[in-house]
């Protein structure tokens, strides 16, 4: 062990010894089931030299080589244990062919040629994310003066109401102001796409690459920006309200002009309009902003520990940007099943082309109600825990976005508004796959009178699903034509503020209407996965496995989801 730089000090792989068992205890990642703990026993010094080889191996190179590991029953302490590559059985010389044949002068050429390009795709999608900010920021000033010149037009007319009414009254009219468009940096840009092209220099355009982060970092945190967003949400609360002040000023000079009109006072009525506005409850700017600096801060902490070609990707995921790929040199063949990588893209590509409606109710069904619209279970506490968040200040933006029209005043009342994203989501056209993926969800044994299946690509956030005491966790195949709903983002509690909601991006989730496709079980067993826990000792300056015992027993399933041909 200590040849191969296993000194069975803090890490694994241990000496284990357990009475006339004497073996080696390892861990390992299975890409379906996690984290594995187990023995290897020898039978002789051949053995145990050629596992430590080939186990050494496997730890420096296995995820660039692509090598899994396959047990013989995961329900075994020691099972047989092998090395995969492309489903064939490698032996030490097959592990060590892999690096001989990737060694080699015009493979690192052509590695280094790939690399420069992936690196100049990566900057060229990067100025493309910029024109695309630079767009957002101008059409948010643009939105924003026009809503602006309304706010004006509605002041002004309420003032002059306001003098009409009272002839002493002191009013303040705004004045008119003309709009001043923002530089145009389009030939600039052009020109910088141009310059990137003809850099073939890997540590300059690396170097270009961290200049451009930090361009964008700093465009984003721009307050006169965050302020505009700000006023967006804000003005159209403060319009509604003059609206309604511009009412009362209406109805009470109608009133006037009765001949037998007895005075009226309107001080009341204008007192009830500001005690129950909106506005009052909306968060202030410096919390707006002190939100908006975290959110751009805690995106842009991820990038250092990014590959430098997948950067751009990472950014436009992050925000669900619409940036155009560049040009590819060479065009690939396309197949007629997409991967999963081209299938994830087209899902999020197609969620945000639906309609603002559609968006609201799907992602509504991937947040805190969930349960309650998939199982429609009537809970008095927990639809109660539900109306306090919506009244919590603190999320009247995801309240007026996602459940402005849901019923708080009273529990039963907000169960039945609720109900109605399930009537909504019936007349949703659900995705239909082109490509097969891997998903997982947690249940019971039997799947039967289930309408709605809710699962993730995302084995660590495998959602429930009936659970009961016989709970496993489905590893679901669903194949090319399959109907889904995919939603990306989820609406959850903020873990610095349990009263707090937040929207997390970047959560893939689907639903599965059961009517509309075909779950095969048949010919698919239980695969039962034993999770085993050391005990250990220390012995002279060495850890010693002593023992290994059954921590957890954890039950998995393989299915097939398809789409159901005969229903339209």
């Amino acid at each position: 062990m200590t040849m191969y730089g296993f000194y069975s000090l803090n890490k694994e792989p241990f000496l284990y010894e357990k009475e006339t068992e004497l073996g080696i205890a390892y861990t390992f990642k299975d890409d379906f089931f996690g984290e594995l703990t187990r023995i290897y026993v020898p039978k002789n010094e051949e053995e145990a030299t050629d596992f430590l080889a080939k186990y050494s191996w496997y730890k420096k190179y296995g995820q660039k080589y692509q090598i899994k590991i396959v047990l013989s029953d995961y329900k075994l302490y020691n099972p047989e244990i092998s090395f995969i590559k492309d489903e064939k059985k490698l032996s030490l010389e097959g592990m060590k062919q892999l690096i001989e044949d990737q060694d080699g002068k015009k493979e690192t050429t052509k590695k280094d040629e790939a690399y420069i390009e992936k690196l100049q795709r990566t900057l060229l999608l990067l100025v493309e994310i910029i024109k695309e900010k630079i767009k957002i920021q101008e059409d948010t000033y643009k939105n924003l003066f026009e809503l602006t010149k309304e706010f004006r037009a509605k002041h002004n007319q309420l003032e002059k109401l306001k003098k009409e009414y009272d002839k002493r009254a002191k009013i303040t009219l705004l004045p008119e102001e003309e709009f001043t468009p923002l530089p145009d940096l389009t030939k600039e840009l052009k020109t910088l796409s141009q310059d990137i092209e003809k850099i073939k220099e890997k540590e300059v355009l690396e170097q270009q690459i961290d200049a451009f982060i930090e361009y964008l970092k700093t465009l984003e945190k721009s307050e006169s920006l965050i302020k505009n967003k700000y006023e967006l949400l804000k003005i159209p609360l403060e319009v509604e309200n003059m609206n309604k002040e511009i009412q009362v000023y209406e109805n009470f000079a109608n009133k006037k002009k009765g001949l037998f009109a007895k005075k009226v006072s309107i001080s009341e009525e204008l007192a009830k309009i500001e005690k129950q506005s909106v506005v009052l409850h909306i968060v202030s700017f410096e919390q707006f902003k002190e939100n908006e600096i975290k959110r751009i801060e805690e995106k842009y902490a991820m990038i250092p520990d990014l590959d430098k070609r997948t950067i751009s990707d990472f950014l436009i995921e992050f925000d669900n940007l619409k940036v155009k790929e560049p040009p590819k040199k060479k065009e690939q063949p396309k197949e007629t099943e997409l991967s999963y990588e081209e299938v994830m893209v087209k899902l999020e590509k197609d969620f945000y082309e639906r309609g603002t409606n559609e968006q609201k109710v799907l992602t509504v069904f991937h947040s805190i109600v969930r349960p309650i619209l998939l199982n429609k279970i009537y809970r008095e506490k927990q639809i109660e825990e539900f109306i306090t968040l919506l009244n919590n200040p603190n999320n009247i933006m995801i309240r007026l976005k996602y459940f402005k029209d849901i019923d708080t005043s009273s529990p039963r009342k907000c169960y039945d508004s609720l109900l109605l994203y399930r009537k909504n989501l019936e007349t949703i056209q659900p995705d239909i796959l082109e490509g097969t993926i891997n998903v997982f969800f947690k249940a019971n044994k039997v799947l039967d009178n289930i309408e709605y299946l809710a699962v993730t690509n995302k084995r660590t956030q495998a959602p429930s699903q009936n659970l009961g005491e016989n709970e496993i966790e489905y590893i679901a195949s669903i194949k090319k034509s399959t109907k889904v709903y995919f939603i990306p983002t989820e609406i959850t509690y903020d873990l610095a503020s349990d009263d707090t909601l937040i929207q997390k991006k970047n959560q893939p989730f689907f639903l599965i209407d059961v009517q509309k496709n075909t779950i095969n079980t048949e010919k698919s067993d239980i695969i039962k996965i034993v999770r085993y826990q050391l005990e250990k000792k220390q012995v002279e300056q060495e850890t010693i496995a002593v023992d290994i015992k059954s921590q957890k027993i954890d039950q998995y399933k393989k299915i097939i989801i398809e789409g159901n041909e005969n229903f339209e």
